[in-house]
């Protein structure tokens, strides 16, 4: 599930917690009680209701709903909207479940005689079509984004351990989460066909260039005979 911002006061506040990777510490009725997320107390100070979908935190006397809640913990140089800041976090958490969901399901390693986990991350985005980076520092490639419509150079690929993060969104991981910015799927068997494709392309066209027609052999000329 991917969150828009009309999803936005419709998400429970527990599963808002969870994304923040704050986990109630008791609960009793309609009540949980967490750690303020916006702060490093000591103690646990903030109240969710469930049943109201909003929280009060006995520390400030202060309450609100999703969106207040996120004004208070989100960085302002970072974000001027708290809508855009939970969107971030549930589409995350969202993704981060969806994937260990697959992750624990039995799948098959290799695709078309392909072993996706040791496919490198600067050859997939040759079979994108980006033969070059647009630059590099060590270990460090920069590409345009291609799940960008601008196509921006955020992209940035760690060549050491074949993980990419992009510097704009903060989205970052394998080449599977790379393949889901790319189609919005999270079915692990429609990604590994995704991948597999895309590399059996590039594979075709390095065949094609190999392939280089052999020079005409000219037809041997006439000897000249000797004029007695």
């Amino acid at each position: 599930m991917k969150y828009s911002r009309k999803d936005i006061p419709n998400i429970p506040l527990t599963e808002f917690m969870a994304a923040l990777g704050e986990k109630p510490v008791k609960s009793f009725d309609d009540m949980m009680l967490y750690y303020a997320p916006q702060r490093d107390d000591q103690e646990p100070m903030l109240v969710v209701d469930t049943k109201t979908n909003r929280w009060y935190d006995h520390a400030t006397d202060q309450s609100g709903d999703i969106i207040d809640l996120a004004a208070l913990k989100m960085n302002p140089n970072l974000y001027t909207d708290p809508r855009d800041f939970i969107l971030k976090y549930m589409n995350e958490f969202e993704h981060g479940k969806e994937l260990s969901a697959m992750a624990r399901q039995s799948q098959e390693p290799t695709v078309i005689n392909l072993d996706i986990k040791k496919v490198k991350l600067t050859d997939f985005m040759k079979a994108l079509g980006q033969g070059h980076p647009v630059a590099a520092d060590g270990n460090l490639r920069i590409f345009k984004a291609p799940y960008d419509p601008k196509g921006e150079p955020t992209m940035v690929i760690n060549t050491e351990t074949n993980l990419w993060r992009d510097t704009k969104s903060g989205a970052y991981g394998s080449i599977y989460d790379l393949a889901y910015e790319l189609t919005g799927s999270c079915n692990m068997s429609e990604l590994n066909r995704y991948i597999a494709g895309q590399m059996q392309g590039l594979e075709k066209s390095k065949e094609k260039e190999q392939k280089v027609e052999p020079p005409k052999q000219e037809p041997d000329k006439p000897k000249r005979r000797m004029r007695l």
